[in-house]
């Protein structure tokens, strides 16, 4: 099962909705919980992955409030971490400064390259590291914001080949999404589908069935 978390701030709800609908799309089982006290807890939480298994859950999504994500990601087996607000992040950054290349190597980080500039990181913790915004640097960006947009449907584009969560090779490529089914913030939109990718959802094979 991949176990992702979810910084949760004011476009966090955004972000799950559209993952659910890009997921649920092509038949991926998700489910969605917060970060809770029965997380802590060995028992209570290998019971909770245990359930979760019997009903086919191929994918976890868990919400985690900016207070308790240093003890979330030391104590959950997270595959994905999703974070898209620079305080967040720099929070992150500041209480596990020694520890944070091992943190990396133990998880990809999905980041907006728009306001966490990857000239930040060495060339090993880019490895790690999934973009997506509007810079030359993101890896999942748009191919235009202009008639497309216009027209109902946002225009994707992913720069450069990467491996999937199941060491699949996902070549470059662009897709459309259309945005009936999405919100209009279109952080919002590239942010879930960099998750949807990461986890082998063929986007192209999504706008077919919209």
């Amino acid at each position: 099962m991949h176990i992702a978390g979810i910084l949760e701030n004011d476009r966090t709800q955004e972000i799950i909705d559209t993952i659910k609908y890009f997921l649920n799309a092509v038949n991926k089982k998700v489910s969605f919980s917060e970060y809770a006290y029965r997380f802590k807890n060995k028992q209570l939480w290998n019971d909770y992955l245990s359930a979760l298994i019997q009903i086919e859950t191929e994918i976890l999504v868990i919400r985690i409030k900016p207070r308790d994500v240093d003890e979330a990601i030391r104590t959950l087996p997270l595959n994905t971490l999703i974070v898209n607000d620079y305080s967040d992040w720099n929070a992150i950054c500041s209480k596990n400064e020694r520890d944070l290349g091992h943190l990396l190597c133990q998880m990809v980080v999905i980041l907006n390259s728009d306001i966490i500039k990857p000239s930040n990181f060495s060339d090993v913790e880019k490895g790690r590291l999934l973009f997506y915004g509007f810079s030359s640097d993101s890896n999942i960006t748009t191919s235009s914001m202009g008639e497309p947009f216009e027209n109902g449907k946002f225009l994707c584009c992913i720069r450069e080949g990467l491996i999937s969560a199941n060491g699949n090779i996902v070549e470059p490529q662009e897709f459309v999404v259309n945005l009936r089914n999405t919100p209009g913030d279109p952080y919002s939109i590239l942010a879930a589908a960099s998750f949807a990718v990461l986890n082998d959802v063929d986007m192209n094979k999504l706008n077919y069935l919209q």
